[in-house]
């Protein structure tokens, strides 16, 4: 870890020399920067495995397609699909190739302003206080499509047709899931350098602080009258009814929020420039994770996901799930890149 920031610096060294003749260092500077998050916390991935809300074995969703949660994950919605399409079975559970939501890839812009305390304490520590903000700018965008598997299965179509519903009614229907995630992280770090001799603002560095957090990720849900169906539809196969609980359907963003306080490192290298301009280029981790409950959802969203967890329990209190528990990350690795002007 610590002959990364040494080669870097080496590397960016012949950019400062034209920075070696200055009339002295100054030790108060402003910095700009942008950085790359490769997996914003892991938030899309761990949303996108896990799902959300399982669903009642006496669903459509599962006795028919196969599917254990109301918000699928990518795993299920590829292998389910795969196994439809690739085997021997009759049922063609997806009527088409899900798009997977994936990793969040995210960007970072952020300033921040440090002073270099060489002058005054003869050591060369610097104290640096910043403000981040870091959004995504793809991935997380899931698209389910259902098939036809209740004329596949002839009893399913027979035993909804003979309780007056219509089979077409709980095919081809879809789901959309849009994941995103944004953050703003205030750090103060305190770090040391190790410099270049007579070379003005040319260092490798690493620093060590405290992170204040604000932000967190959403789900945008939209899902349509026939995927809503499958999802809120019991089928009692020993005493062949059907109860439709289904609100029709359902569009809604449930918001998970958090505000927190975690640990930040940073390790990196900068080359001096001219007219007290300065490069640099960093790896930079920091966080804090908590679970929390969601914004509320709406009414109809509330019907659809208590019905799909159980009839009984629909049938007492559609309105069971007002909120949704899940764990907010903030964190990651991300690498930086930008300018720092010296002014003082």
């Amino acid at each position: 870890m610590t002959r990364a920031p040494l080669l870097l610096a080496a590397v960016l060294l012949p950019l400062s020399v034209a920075h070696a003749g200055d009339d002295g260092p100054k030790r108060l500077s402003i910095g700009l920067a942008v950085g790359i998050n490769p997996d914003m916390a892991s938030l899309g991935s761990t949303i996108t495995q896990d799902g959300t809300i399982d669903t009642a074995s006496d669903t459509m969703a599962d006795l028919v397609y196969a599917t254990n949660k109301a918000l699928m994950s990518d795993r299920d919605n590829l292998a389910i699909w795969h196994n439809s399409q690739y085997t021997n079975s009759s049922f063609h559970l997806l009527g088409a190739e899900p798009t997977l939501g994936g990793p969040l890839l995210g960007l970072e812009l952020g300033a921040n302003v440090r002073y270099e305390l060489d002058d005054a304490i003869s050591f060369p520590l610097w104290l640096q206080a910043g403000f981040h903000y870091t959004f995504r700018i793809s991935g997380g965008s899931q698209v389910r499509t259902l098939g036809d598997a209740a004329q596949a299965n002839p009893d399913v179509a027979q035993l909804l047709t003979s309780n007056g519903y219509d089979p077409a009614d709980f095919i081809g229907g879809t789901l959309k899931t849009d994941y995103s995630a944004d953050w703003l992280e205030i750090p103060i770090t305190l770090g040391i350098k190790a410099p270049i001799p007579k070379m003005h603002y040319t260092f490798a560095y690493g620093g060590l602080g405290v992170s204040f957090f604000q932000g967190g990720f959403q789900v945008g849900l939209d899902s349509d009258a026939a995927y809503s169906n499958v999802l809120a539809t019991h089928l009692d196969t020993t005493n062949l009814t059907v109860t439709d609980l289904s609100p029709g359907a359902v569009q809604d963003t449930v918001k998970f929020r958090i505000g927190g306080a975690g640990l930040n490192w940073q390790v990196g290298a900068q080359a001096g420039l001219k007219n007290g301009l300065a490069f640099f280029v960093e790896l930079n981790s920091s966080g804090t994770a908590k679970t929390v409950l969601s914004s509320e959802l709406k009414p109809e969203t509330r019907q659809l996901l208590t019905a799909t967890s159980s009839g009984t329990l629909a049938s007492e209190d559609d309105q069971w799930f007002k909120r949704l528990a899940f764990p907010v990350v903030t964190s990651g690795a991300r690498v930086r890149a930008g300018l720092r002007y010296y002014f003082f």
